[in-house]
């Protein structure tokens, strides 16, 4: 009963597993290039150790059938068989099994961190703070936050930086993690292969909210991103805001201005780019995009992210609150 209730706990412990089929972050299941090499490598790692475990298991049950002890048998500790062939496939199969994992691991792990020469590619600088990401395409004079957008099948370079300590940029299904690094550059490449929204995170302990430092990375056919991009530019230019939204929109200039832009031109202000905002799937990444949410978070930032650099919208009533919201809902 006392091994039933041992057992039994484990497997309940396996949802909490970074790998589980229940986890939100699908770390097996490649879909970019720089990801679906590092699954051939843990496929060719566990390919090997098996096969190794194997030949091991196998002698190891030969010799302990040929040497066990039975009636006649009289072990003859003098005399010695060397077998000097046998000697040197022992020798020098490690070296050989060691080979063959360095070679490919080698070139995945540097390839990743190649800067891309063409360039057709694209590049983008990620910059991380507490606790979130800021996205800049300074080929296209564009900045986001919170979500990452890229082409299929173009090889992207994302240059990362961080503005207080050490964050670590992963998105497991488009490829490996780095660390970003104050005072430090340090580059990524990824090339996505299938349209898709996949989830990033920051993946190095960083402070009270590091498991909300979560962003998504947007991958659609180039025309799409093409029309993502000049849909920023245009931004509401031409949109006509009804009297509440106006209204929200004084509120917006009064109170949030200076840490945010609503433009999708690179600025550099200390908060969120939130241009495009509406298009988003979350608020500060975690919450789902309502106005019900949004007027949350604006109420009490410190709940939903302890620590964070965003303070609370004070001095407003229900009704500001509401029409705050509606003007940010406005944000194409």
């Amino acid at each position: 009963m006392r091994r039933f209730s041992l057992y039994f706990l484990l497997l309940l412990t396996l949802p909490l597993a970074g790998c589980s089929p229940f986890s939100s972050v699908a770390v097996l299941n490649p879909k970019g290039e720089q990801a679906k090499e590092q699954v051939d490598l843990i496929t060719l790692s566990i390919s090997l150790m098996a096969l190794v475990f194997l030949v091991v298991l196998i002698l190891f049950i030969r010799f302990v059938y040929k040497y066990r002890q039975r009636p006649g048998y009289t072990p003859d500790p003098i005399h010695q068989n060397r077998n000097k062939k046998f000697e040197l496939i022992w020798t020098i199969s490690p070296f050989i099994i060691l080979f063959i994992l360095a070679v490919p691991m080698i070139q995945t792990t540097f390839g990743e961190e190649q800067e891309s020469k063409s360039p057709s590619d694209l590049t983008v600088k990620v910059t991380a703070s507490h606790y979130w990401w800021r996205f800049e395409y300074p080929g296209q004079g564009i900045e986001t936050a919170e979500e990452l957008h890229l082409p299929k099948g173009k090889k992207v370079t994302l240059v990362l930086h961080s503005t207080d300590v050490i964050h670590s940029f992963w998105v497991p299904q488009l490829g490996g993690k780095l660390d970003v690094i104050p005072g430090r550059t340090n580059k990524l490449s990824l090339t996505p292969l299938e349209n898709g929204t996949y989830q990033g995170k920051c993946a190095e302990l960083c402070g009270k909210s590091h498991a909300n430092m979560r962003f998504k990375v947007k991958v659609e056919n180039e025309d799409d991103f093409n029309s993502w991009i000049a849909g920023l530019k245009s931004g509401n230019q031409t949109q006509s805001l009804s009297k509440s939204e106006a209204e929200g929109k004084s509120l917006f200039n009064e109170n949030c201005l200076t840490c945010h832009a609503v433009e999708a031109q690179v600025e550099n202000k200390k908060g969120p780019n939130l241009a495009g905002f509406a298009e988003r799937e979350r608020v500060a990444g975690i919450l789902p995009n309502t106005k019900e949410h949004l007027e949350d978070w604006m109420k009490d930032p410190q709940k939903f992210k302890p620590g964070s650099e965003m303070p609370k919208v004070k001095g407003l009533d229900k009704k500001e609150y509401e029409k705050l919201a509606e003007y940010l809902q406005t944000l194409h």
